[in-house]
């Protein structure tokens, strides 16, 4: 029987008793990281995009679970709608498990009406999935008596595993309402060289959808105080989070919100306290998870850090999909 180190134990207990046990990383920031969101968001707006952004997961514990993300989008008249490429790196322990993902993106989007838009994006991955077990303890390691740990029978050194991915999904925009839903891991690729049905990902779902109405506004329509509900939820095998909330625009500059996830089959939820600034073309967030009940375990630090960054250039005012609102940052 294969036994692990106490961290990766850890990790194992963590991945079924919360957001881990998704199998694909999580972010707080879905907008600000809207291609990991939903591939159809790419090339949604006036200017061409890059976002950067960090996470950092139950750091009182070691930070366990770190999740990078690196991704450009811009629109294209030529291709009458948008593309993107991203490229995300997910470490859990001290780089025992890894995933690094590069993705390539298209969406098409099509103006129904005056308010009315939609869009529909793919997504085309190569996925690398690692192991590296040379610290892995085996059952045969055990001692009897607890002093130290024998030399094992077994012995295991990196596994790697390359595969392809492809995701899909649709958006749809009406004056300042927008919704969309999506899934990834279309084909149910195998992550592992075992041909087992537990070694195939499980399909993805997310369903977003949020509102902007002004609170505020100075004479000749320039708002200077809006509001932004949001709802996002998303299933993958035995795991449904419903995550929801608000935020407060100021000026397009401040911004601030308060949001709640509830992971609905582990009856556990937490708080996401979010704030960020715009400075020209540089938009920058920071948010914090505060779980606040978790039936199982109660271990300080279970929260996590998660920062972003999103700098936008070559604004392009002429261009006919204008009408289409996006989620702003």
């Amino acid at each position: 029987m294969l036994k692990l180190p106490c961290k990766i134990l850890f990790i194992c207990f963590i991945s079924l008793s919360t957001a881990g046990h998704a199998q694909d990383a999580f972010f707080s920031q879905f907008y600000t990281n809207r291609l990991y969101l939903n591939p159809s968001l790419a090339g949604i707006g006036e200017a061409k995009r890059v976002f950067l952004n960090y996470r950092n997961q139950y750091p009182g514990i070691g930070s366990i679970y770190k999740s990078y993300s690196l991704s450009y989008d811009q629109h294209s008249e030529f291709l009458k709608g948008g593309f993107g490429f991203s490229l995300s790196n997910d470490v859990q322990g001290s780089g025992d498990i890894g995933q690094l993902k590069f993705s390539g993106i298209y969406s098409y989007q099509l103006k129904a009406g005056r308010y009315l838009s939609f869009s529909g994006g793919l997504e085309a991955s190569v996925l690398s999935r690692s192991i590296n077990a040379a610290g892995f303890v085996f059952g045969d390691q055990y001692n009897p008596s607890g002093s130290g740990l024998n030399p094992g029978s077994e012995s295991y050194g990196n596994i790697n595993k390359i595969f392809p991915d492809f995701s899909g999904g649709a958006s749809a925009f009406y004056k300042n309402f927008y919704g969309g839903i999506s899934m990834s891991h279309l084909l149910r690729p195998y992550q592992s060289e075992s041909s087992l049905p537990e070694s195939r990902l499980a399909r993805k779902f997310i369903l977003f959808a949020g509102n902007y109405f002004s609170l505020y506004e100075k004479r000749l329509g320039k708002e200077v105080l809006q509001v932004n509900p949001n709802f996002i939820y998303i299933q993958q095998k035995n795991l449904s989070q419903l995550i929801y909330g608000l935020e407060g625009l100021y000026k397009d500059k401040y911004v601030a919100g308060l949001w709640i996830r509830q992971n609905l089959g582990l009856k556990y939820s937490a708080l996401i306290f979010s704030m960020g600034i715009s400075l020209q073309n540089i938009h920058l967030r920071y948010s914090y998870d505060a779980q606040f009940s978790l039936p199982s375990v109660q271990i300080p630090g279970m929260g996590a850090h998660e920062i972003s960054m999103v700098a936008e250039f070559g604004e392009n005012k002429k261009i006919k999909h204008k009408a289409i609102k996006c989620p702003k940052f």
